[in-house]
C-alpha cells in the first residue's frame, strides 16, 4: 500500500460511511487503503462494516480509547508508509488525495506532515453587531459570531494549528471566509482531522499519546516533530468538508476539561521552562477565577477537584516521557520561536 486512510468511528455509522465513501471515491495513482477503528465496537456493528465494506481494514476496540487511543490502533493496523487521518465526520473532497500527497512528496522526508484545508459544511452569515446571540453560533476569534445559513458563504474550519505563548491551540484561518486572504499567524502544526503523515517520522517520536484521549493530541505530536528537527506545513488545494462538532459539542463540558487538562500536560511534555511556568501559573489562576465566580467559570468545582486528583499523574507521566525525548533546552526555545506572536 502506498497510503493508508485511518477512521476513528464511535457510535456514528451513518457519518463515518459517508467519509469512507469519500476515500473510495477518490482518483489516485496509489494505493489505498482504509483502515477504520470502531471504538467501544460491538459485534452487529463491526459484522456490518465488514459485510457493506469489504476492502476496509475494520479494527473493533472494546474500549472507548478516544480520537488518540483510534488513531494509535489504526496506525498500528496499518501497512502504508503514508497514514493519513481523517475525521469521521469529514468528506475528502475531489482530488484530496492526489493533493495532499503531492505536497508531502515535493517536501521531502523532513517534512514529517502536511495539513490538509478544512473547511465547515453549510454555509454561514454573520449575525449583526447587538444581535441576540444563538446557541448555535460559532464565534471567530475577533469576537464575530456566524449562523448557519443555507445561503450563506463557506467558511474555514483550519490550515493546520497555532500555538500561542500560553499554551493554547487553535485552527488557524477559523471562521475566514473561503475567498478572503489566509491568516499569516506561522504554521505550527496540524489538526489531525485531516492531515498526511510519515508513518517513520510518526514513529521516530513515538506517534500519539493515548493518555490524552481527545484533544490536543494532535498538537503533541507536532511539537514533538518540531523538537525532533521536522517540518510541518499546509497543502491549500488538499480539501476536507467538516461538520463541525457532529461527533462531540463544540463547547461541552467534556470538551473545556479535556482542553484544559491536555493543554497542561502537553506544554509539560514539551515546553521550555519560561513556558512551563507560564501555564502552570495561568492554569492557576483560571482556578482561583472559577471557583469564585462560578457563574462565569470554565470549569466547575468538581472539574477542578477531578483535575487535582489527576495532576500527580499527568506530571509523572510527562516528565518521564520529557526524559525519554531527550531534547535539549535550545531546541526547545528554538521551536517555541514558531509560536503566535500575536497572542
Amino acid at each position: 500500500m502506498d497510503v493508508s486512510v485511518v477512521i476513528v468511528d464511535w457510535h456514528q455509522p451513518e457519518l463515518t460511511r459517508r467519509a469512507i465513501d469519500s476515500v473510495l471515491a477518490q482518483r489516485v495513482d496509489a494505493a489505498v487503503e482504509v483502515v477504520l477503528v470502531v471504538n467501544e465496537a460491538d459485534e452487529p456493528t463491526v459484522t456490518a462494516y465488514r459485510a457493506d465494506l469489504p476492502s476496509v481494514v475494520v479494527v473493533p476496540e472494546p474500549a472507548n480509547t478516544g480520537f488518540a487511543g483510534g488513531v494509535a490502533r489504526g496506525i498500528a493496523a496499518a501497512g502504508a508508509p503514508v497514514v493519513v487521518l481523517l475525521n469521521n465526520d469529514a468528506v475528502a473532497d475531489h482530488g484530496f488525495l492526489d493533493r495532499g500527497l503531492a505536497a508531502l512528496a515535493a517536501g521531502g522526508d523532513r517534512v514529517a506532515a502536511v495539513a490538509a484545508t478544512v473547511v465547515l459544511e453549510g454555509g454561514f452569515v454573520p449575525v449583526p453587531v447587538g444581535g441576540v446571540p444563538g446557541p448555535d453560533d460559532l464565534v471567530a476569534g475577533d469576537g464575530r459570531r456566524w449562523r448557519r445559513d443555507p445561503d450563506g458563504r463557506t467558511l474555514v474550519n483550519g490550515t493546520g494549528v497555532v500555538l500561542d505563548r500560553v499554551g493554547n491551540g487553535r485552527d488557524r484561518d477559523w471562521l475566514r471566509p473561503l475567498q478572503d486572504a489566509p491568516e499569516q499567524a506561522p504554521l505550527f502544526g496540524f489538526s489531525g482531522g485531516a492531515v498526511f503523515l510519515r508513518r517513520d517520522a510518526l514513529a521516530d517520536v513515538g506517534g500519539f499519546d493515548e493518555t490524552l484521549f481527545m484533544y490536543y493530541e494532535d498538537l503533541d505530536v507536532s511539537w514533538r516533530l518540531r523538537l525532533a528537527g521536522y517540518e510541518v506545513r499546509h497543502a491549500p488545494d488538499a480539501v476536507a468538508t467538516h461538520r463541525h462538532a457532529a461527533s462531540s459539542g463544540s463547547d461541552s463540558p467534556l470538551v473545556r476539561y479535556q482542553s484544559m487538562r491536555n493543554r497542561l500536560a502537553v506544554v509539560l511534555r514539551n515546553g521550555s521552562s519560561g513556558m512551563v511556568r507560564r501555564v502552570v501559573l495561568r492554569t492557576l489562576a483560571r482556578a482561583a477565577s472559577d471557583l469564585l465566580r462560578p457563574a462565569t467559570a470554565q470549569l466547575t468545582r468538581a472539574q477542578w477537584v477531578r483535575l487535582g486528583r489527576e495532576a500527580p499523574a499527568v506530571v509523572g507521566h510527562a516528565r518521564r516521557a520529557r526524559r525519554g525525548d531527550r531534547v535539549g533546552r535550545a531546541a526547545r526555545r528554538a521551536v517555541e520561536s514558531l509560536l503566535d506572536p500575536v497572542a
